[in-house]
């Protein structure tokens, strides 16, 4: 079987010039348990070391696995489970497999790669060997298998064969010791393994480990306790934790520092000595492991103890002030009180009354015994130590403890608190204040306080006469006691008045507090008011506490009692057990670039490209609690808030070189900054070759803007001409049409003037016309007068003759005078219609030229000498000869001809 390595030469540089420092005895240190479902199922814990900086790592079944307080990482690598390793730093590790070993890399992207170092890994063994130790010497790193040693150097490899088959080995001090199944225990020098010690005969001798203390050589075995070596001889020694391991299969060992052991057992868990083998711890199941089987141990520099369970990773924080009791066997319940008189520890819980001798609440106990006051069952909420009696606040009533037997002294229910005041005593009960005092040396109930009601779980004494009572849910109230007391003067602060929950009275030397989840404010009398001092970090307190009870009680010079859901822890107030820091480094741990549809890895100093301008940057001070953290973007800009955040996202950064800062605070104090620098691309339209391709699609753009704008412009010029020879066209052609306009009014007046020249011309002809026609028409009136005369007168017949040729003189023969003047005026007219209408008469042409002229039927009537009834019949029958319609108009017609 073989044993878990120990790394001192590592564990003591790291922890140089620590002077001598104590474990708490009492209680388990702060307990945490991490399952295999919470590290990827990775099996089996084989070994664990640590990088300087924090970082836990563990050869486990599946492969390598990396722990840094918040996140768990696995790495696959060689084949086989993984049973040992080295950490040189927590970017060069070394570990060895079954069939393998070799060295884990981290490449940019802050990942390991693995490389294999065994020279047989391809090839076909007989030999089946796996690699249960790694120790570094200097240069030299030394791989163990149950056969061989592998020494590495230089990338070469050196084979040295074991005497019959190793069943450990052990670095002390940089001196390296193999234990041999057959040849005893051999120390390696010069690259030769020297005989040691030679196991005696019928001895069962199965070494676990091997430390020095007072010059000797200490060996630990698996089944027989501890031995010292001297001078070649072996004895057994006596101490309780020699006594105590024998039995149990010690598996791993462990040296804390120089001034405690620790042991891991298959069947009891872990134990933990000093020097002197006195045991200071046992921690188990019943205490808070998951499991007895402790397969691996490893001391970091957080000051944590790390163990690799058969089922499950713990780790103990040593450094922490805080010890826990916690029932995980259902024995005594949630304590919420507690006192210590005369070497007797008193819890009360929810349960009831407990009692355990002070010397058994040690943690060498493999679990904590309580008994329980008979007759207390039920909530107990304060004891008090007055005049050396110890009274106990129940649910039932307030009693007094004597000869283990609970006295009653109220029937009242409930009581939170109880204070001395004076001569007498206040009980904070469900109800009100009740008063008690002594009456022939006995504590009896005077009354209840008037002007103060509710459920008081608080009672603060200020001075003579003033007290305060917390009432949850309402308020505080300050009130001033007469000697009745009865309140004479009170101030009411409700609770509302407080920002945080659960407000808590403190008296201090430096006057009243009150103390909030989030914040604490100091009363001044002179104003009658609270004050914001300042805000509460309340990390540093149990995660567990019951922070609507929270009182911490003080049972000795050193040892607080604080109340824990289902449980209670002790806070030890001398500082002196371990460096209380560890390791401070904050480092960054990685860097994701990212934009809305993608998620890329980056790595310090790198250019990333401009549409990933998003960045999640995580960092952390690793295996560290409590620490809060703040970061500054470039110098120039102020650091942020403290925060428990241990990352930060910058959003839409700009091109260009950025540098990020980042500080931890732990327990107050502000550590060293570390920084990581990173670039963001210049997008690719900003780059140098874009700015050229810009110039010249500028350069393009403007020539192709000159050209267009000649064309433009000659386009312009062309349309410019076009439209003034246009204009010009328009102008000439307006000015004929305006000259052409003025001939035809010219024109136009000469038709009508002409027009009406022959209108009147016409007229004057039938005029003419008429008045030669009547006087013909006369004429022969007088001569058909003149015959009838002559007929009957004696006139001679010359003189008749005389007469009648004197008439036929004035009478006009019947000529074409009229119509050949009319065919003079209208010549082509009348040709016209003699053309296209040859049966029109004279008549006919007459009348056309009549109605051409526009006389109405009277006129026409008069100048034909015919009646205006004949001119309409005759228009009929003229109409008829044209062969015009009905819906015709003459007039049109005969002026269109």
């Amino acid at each position: 079987m073989k044993r878990q390595l120990t790394y001192f030469c590592f564990l003591f540089a790291i922890v140089l010039n620590v002077q001598a420092q104590q474990i708490p005895e009492k209680g388990v240190p702060f307990l945490k348990n991490y399952t295999p479902v919470q590290y990827n199922n990775q099996g089996k814990v084989w070994g664990i070391d640590s990088a300087p900086n924090g970082i836990v790592y563990m050869a486990t079944d599946r492969g390598l696995l990396e722990f840094d307080g918040n996140n768990w990482k696995n790495f696959s690598g060689s084949d086989g489970i993984t049973r040992s390793i080295h950490v040189v730093n927590d970017s060069l590790i070394y570990t060895g497999s079954d069939l393998d070993f070799g060295v884990w890399e981290r490449n940019h992207f802050l990942e390991f790669e693995y490389r294999s170092l065994y020279p047989f890994r391809d090839e076909l063994l007989d030999l089946n060997e796996e690699f249960w130790d790694i120790h570094q010497l200097g240069e030299n790193l030394l791989f163990v298998s149950d056969f061989n040693i592998y020494l590495y150097r230089d990338e070469n490899l050196t084979k040295i064969t074991a005497p019959n088959r190793f069943k450990d080995s052990f670095n002390v001090n940089d001196t390296l010791y193999f234990s041999d199944t057959e040849a005893g225990l051999f120390q390696f020098r010069d690259l030769s393994l020297i005989p040691f010690l030679e196991i005696p005969e019928g001895l069962d001798f199965e070494i676990s480990g091997i430390y020095h203390h007072n010059n000797d050589i200490v060996l630990v075995t698996y089944n027989s306790g501890l031995f010292k070596y001297v001078d070649g001889d072996i004895t057994p020694i006596d101490s309780p934790i020699s006594d105590t391991i024998r039995n149990t299969n010690v598996f791993s060992f462990e040296q804390i520092n120089d001034n405690y052991l620790a042991f891991g057992t298959v069947q009891n868990g872990l134990y933990i000595s000093d020097m002197d083998g006195n045991v200071i711890h046992y921690v188990n199941r019943n205490k808070g492991l998951t499991n007895n089987t402790v397969l691996s141990l490893h001391y970091s520099p957080n000051n944590q103890l790390w163990l690799g369970l058969d089922y499950g990773v713990s780790t103990l924080d040593l450094k922490n002030e805080l010890t826990y009791f916690y029932d995980f066997r259902g024995d005594f319940g949630t304590g919420y009180t507690a006192q210590l008189s005369n070497d007797t520890f008193y819890l009360g819980t929810n349960k009831g009354l407990f009692r355990s001798p002070w010397e058994e609440l040690n943690n060498s106990v493999e679990f904590y015994r309580f008994d329980s006051v008979p007759e207390s069952e039920g909530q107990v909420w304060i004891l008090e130590l007055i005049d050396g009696e110890l009274f106990v606040g129940h649910d039932r009533g307030l009693f007094i403890l004597r000869d283990n037997i609970l006295e009653r002294l109220s029937d009242q229910q409930g009581y939170w608190t109880l204070v001395r005041y004076n001569e007498y005593l206040l009980g904070g009960t469900y109800n009100g204040i009740s008063i008690y005092q002594k009456v022939g040396g006995e504590w009896t109930y005077l009354k209840q306080m008037e002007l103060i009601r509710g459920s008081i779980n608080q009672i603060i004494v200020e001075s003579e006469n003033i007290i305060w009572a917390n009432i949850p849910n309402f308020g505080l109230v300050r009130a001033e006691l007469d000697e009745n007391l009865v309140p004479v003067n009170r101030d009411i602060f409700p609770a509302e008045q407080f920002e945080g929950s659960e407000p808590t009275i403190k008296m201090t030397d430096d006057g009243i507090s009150v103390v909030t989840s989030g914040f604490e404010y100091t009363f001044s009398a002179e104003d009658v008011d609270f004050n914001l001092k300042a805000e509460v970090d309340e990390r540093s307190e149990p995660e567990d506490i019951m922070t609507w009870i929270y009182q911490t009680l003080t049972l000795n010079d050193n040892i607080k009692f604080t109340p824990l859901y289902n449980g209670f822890a002790f806070k030890y107030l001398d500082n002196h057990f371990f460096d209380q820091t560890g390791n401070t480094n904050l480092i960054f741990r990685g860097v994701e670039a990212y934009n809305n549809e993608e998620r890329i890895r980056a790595s310090a100093g790198e250019s990333v490209p401009h549409i990933y301008n998003n960045l999640r940057i995580e960092f952390l001070v690793p295996n560290q609690r409590n620490v809060l953290y703040q970061y500054r973007l470039n110098q120039n800009d102020n650091w942020s808030s403290w925060s428990e955040e241990s990352g930060i996202d910058l959003i839409n950064l700009s091109s260009g070189s950025y540098e990020l800062a980042a500080r931890a605070k732990i327990n107050g104090n502000v550590y060293e900054a570390s920084s990581i620098s990173f670039k963001i691309a210049t997008p690719w339209y900003l780059s140098w070759y874009a700015y050229m391709v810009y110039i010249l699609l500028l350069s393009g753009l403007v020539y192709l803007l000159y050209m267009w704008q000649n064309h433009v412009f000659r386009k312009q010029e062309k349309q410019y001409l076009v439209s003034k020879q246009q204009s010009l066209r328009e102008q000439a052609e307006k000015h004929r049409q305006n000259i052409q306009q003025l001939e035809q009014e010219r024109l136009q007046e000469d038709f009508n003037q002409l027009k009406k020249q022959l209108k009147d011309k016409t007229i004057e002809l039938a005029n003419k016309a008429k008045e030669s026609e009547d006087k013909n028409r006369l004429i022969e009136k007088l001569k058909k007068k003149f015959k009838k005369i002559e007929e009957s007168s004696d006139l001679p017949k010359t003189r008749w003759k005389e007469i009648h040729s004197l008439l036929d003189s004035y009478s006009t023969e019947e000529d074409n005078t009229f119509e050949i003047q009319m065919d003079q005026l209208h010549q082509e007219f009348f040709q016209r219609l003699k053309n296209e209408y040859p049966q029109l008469s004279s008549n006919d042409l007459r009348l056309c030229a009549y109605l051409k002229l526009g006389f109405n039927s009277k006129e026409i009537a008069d100048f034909m000498n015919i009646q205006p009834s004949s001119v309409y019949i005759n228009r009929s029958r003229l109409r008829k000869k044209l062969d015009l319609d009905s819906d015709q108009d003459l007039h049109e017609f005969l002026s269109s001809i």
